[in-house]
């Protein structure tokens, strides 16, 4: 009957469990980086629908300079009127 060493036999549960540590990080960093794909599509996404809202947005903005413009011509109108009817 064959004896196995003690030595060998730590030895072989050592390059297992650090087999086992090797490989359970590799799985860790595979998912890590597939979450992280995952995470740039969605980001990409919103930053696409982001540039469209804004471009469908922006005569909303115009809106300021109309009323800018419209108020000037109010004020304007109203100084005008003031003048004809002999007011400073």
């Amino acid at each position: 009957m064959r004896t196995t060493d003690p030595k060998f036999t730590a030895w072989w549960i050592s390059i297992s469990i650090g087999f086992a540590v090797v490989v359970y990080i590799v799985i860790c960093v595979a998912m890590i980086l597939t979450y992280a794909a995952r995470i740039l599509d969605q980001a990409n996404e919103g930053i696409a629908a982001m540039d469209m809202a804004r471009s469908n947005t922006d005569p909303v903005w115009g809106l300021q300079d109309i009323n800018v413009s419209a108020t000037n011509i109010w004020r304007s109108a109203e100084k005008a009127r003031r003048l004809l009817e002999g007011g400073s």
